[in-house]
């Protein structure tokens, strides 16, 4: 039993290796997960669900492969990625939860968050 969690990938043309990196891990072991959390910020920005940049699309193709395969894909929002909505959902397989949530990982609850919200209450509060 395989739960993956990635957070604060911010992805971006400008960076083409590391959206190369999240593909091959999406195309390869993450295919033996039971399920992958995206806890924010997956993209360095998201425009909208009509945003048609080549780099995102390829990441969403991949998304998209991965919950084909069976993975149950889950993300929150995160400061960068926040007008995330159904047509991510669609073009993706994704489904986006609240931030924060509680989710059950095999039988034990885990909370998921972006973690901005926490931030005023542990920094400088």
């Amino acid at each position: 039993m395989t739960t993956l969690f990635v957070s604060d990938l911010h992805l971006d043309a400008a960076y083409p290796a590391a959206s190369r990196q999240f593909e091959a891990l999406l195309a390869g072991a993450a295919r033996a997960a039971d399920a992958l959390y995206i806890l924010g910020d997956l993209f360095e920005s998201w425009v909208g669900d009509d945003d048609d940049d080549p780099e995102r699309a390829r990441i969403c193709a991949a998304l998209l492969g991965l919950s084909r395969a069976g993975v149950a894909c889950h993300v929150c929002h995160g400061n960068r990625d926040f007008l995330l909505a159904a047509g991510f959902e669609r073009r993706t397989g994704c489904r986006i939860l609240a931030d924060p949530t509680i989710v059950d990982v095999y039988g034990q609850p885990v909370l998921v968050t972006h973690g901005d919200a926490l931030r005023k209450r542990w920094v400088g509060a």
